[in-house]
Order: structure tokens, then sequence, then C-alpha cells
């Protein structure tokens, strides 16, 4: 069965960049230009995971993790351009599977993806 992950970001270039990864790799993406329409398209489909960006106006990366946690429990990144002021131990206390950067490289953030959807644990959650 196809997995289906959605991908929450104001970003258009990040959205699309990242969706042709996943796309290539054999997923079914949907994307959201920002929280709100996140949120609706999650209520309405089931996603295998999610993954948002932490800074967009309206409503925050922050702000989506803790409705879609309050929906049910799915794995979840959490990206962001600038720096990450996190340690391996914040990922667990914000309710997520791994925080990375928007600048990781390809093969990291597919074998992030795949490892997610296999509930497999990385060491180290930061990338």
């Amino acid at each position: 069965m196809i997995k289906k992950i959605l991908i929450i970001d104001d970003n258009k270039d990040i959205l699309d960049i990242f969706k042709q990864l996943l796309v290539d790799e054999g997923f079914s993406v949907s994307t959201a230009k920002n929280g709100v329409t996140g949120i609706e398209l999650f209520k309405r489909d089931s996603f295998d995971l999610v993954i948002t960006d932490i800074n967009m106006p309206g409503m925050s990366g922050f702000d989506v993790i803790k409705r879609i946690n309050n929906i049910i429990m799915v794995p979840i990144i959490l990206m962001s351009s600038d720096y990450l002021p996190f340690g391996p131990d914040d990922v667990k206390r914000l309710g997520v599977n791994a925080i990375i950067s928007k600048t990781i490289n390809d093969y990291d953030f597919c074998e992030l993806i795949k490892c997610c959807l296999e509930d497999k644990v990385y060491e180290n959650k930061i990338f």
C-alpha cells in the first residue's frame, strides 16, 4: 500500500522540492501552504506521516503538531530554515519524531522518511 505524506510549509519551493523527492520514492504526497489548510487536509484524509515547518504565518508548526496529536498519533517531522536550537531531548518533548533543517541532503531526507514510517528510531533525531 502506498504511504501518504502531508507536507505543510508556506514556502512553495520547499513544498515542490520535497514533494518531488517523495513522489520519486513512491509516496503519495499532498501539500498545504499554511497550518490551517494543513489541518483541514489532515482531517479530510488519512496520512501516514506529516512534515511541517515551524515558522508559518497564522498557525505555527507547534500549533499544527498539537492539533494533529489531538486527532491521532502519526509520525511528525518538524522542519526549519533557521538555526535549530533543539537537542535530542526536545524531539520527544515537542511530540515529533525528528527535527530537520530544510537544507538536509536528499538521501538523508528520504532515509529519515522511510525510518519514521517503519517506526524505526534514529539515534540522533536532529538533521
